[in-house]
């Protein structure tokens, strides 16, 4: 005898071609369920990105944007996501921290160029956001946060309204910073991996960790957003320190730091 289904499974249903679909089988996203298409998160990122420049005051000196954005294509050209094209803006604020929007689009402070003392500081900070952006963490934790059924009303346009209510919610409670700290210990591992191809003294992530242990306890005011949204310092340094001696004698050690203090003078 034919039962109706229950409604919850009909919503199972409807949602398994999408599931299937976004299930990522091959790279370091394999098994991740994500329904999300790359080309889509691409786009949510642009109009995310348009977003950021309402909300914080984008810094525009072309030698600062450069350098940045130089250092950070570079790592983005060793990376494990190179299918989508990587952007690098820098924000005017005086506080230390950085982050990443879907699809390649990555923001770091004057606070924190003004904190590092070399280049491979610096690729230290952008290495670990392009490790979220390739691990795909911020459409992984919109579909934590949201859930598939409103993330696939997005997809689909089915809703004009979804949009505004996510932007908002988002920005106004720093959403896209808050991402797990699983996300956050593989985006430090993934990170520790791209300096090191792209050549840099891997101990610039270590250092650059250290820089906020020590400003959390002299200047936490500073660290505001930061402390807020990862984990505890002191376990990522332990974490970080293994996975270097792990790899230790693969980097050529590149430091730079003639260069970033010529780029640093250029800073508000």
């Amino acid at each position: 005898m034919n039962r109706l289904l229950p409604r919850g499974a009909i919503l199972v249903l409807s949602l398994l071609p999408w599931l299937v679909a976004g299930c990522a089988t091959t790279g370091i996203n394999s098994g991740q369920i994500n329904i999300i298409s790359s080309e889509e998160e691409v786009n949510m990122g642009k109009d995310f990105s348009l977003e950021v420049e309402k909300q914080f005051e984008i810094y525009e000196n072309q030698e600062v944007t450069e350098y940045v954005a130089g250092v950070g294509r570079d790592l983005a050209a060793v990376c494990d996501r190179r299918d989508i094209d990587y952007h690098f803006a820098v924000i005017k604020k005086d506080e230390l921290n950085a982050f990443a929007l879907p699809g390649g689009y990555i923001y770091i402070y004057t606070g924190l160029l003004k904190a590092l003392d070399d280049e491979a500081q610096l690729a230290g900070v952008l290495a670990h956001e392009i490790g979220h952006v390739t691990a795909r963490h911020a459409t992984e934790r919109l579909t934590a946060m949201y859930g598939y059924q409103i993330l696939v009303g997005l997809v689909l346009g089915e809703d004009p309204n979804v949009w505004a209510q996510l932007v908002s919610n988002i920005f106004s409670t720093g959403g896209f910073l808050a991402y797990s700290r699983r996300n956050e210990y593989e985006a430090d591992r993934l990170g520790t991996v791209y300096v090191s191809r792209a050549g840099y003294d891997q101990r610039g992530i270590m250092e650059l960790l250290e820089k906020f242990q020590v400003a959390g306890e002299r200047e936490p005011s500073k660290l505001e957003e930061w402390l807020s949204t990862h984990p505890p310092t002191a376990d990522r340094i332990t974490r970080v320190r293994s996975l270097i001696a792990v790899s230790a004698g693969q980097s050529s050690q590149k430091r730079n730091a003639d260069q970033y203090a010529r780029m640093k003078r250029n800073l508000p």
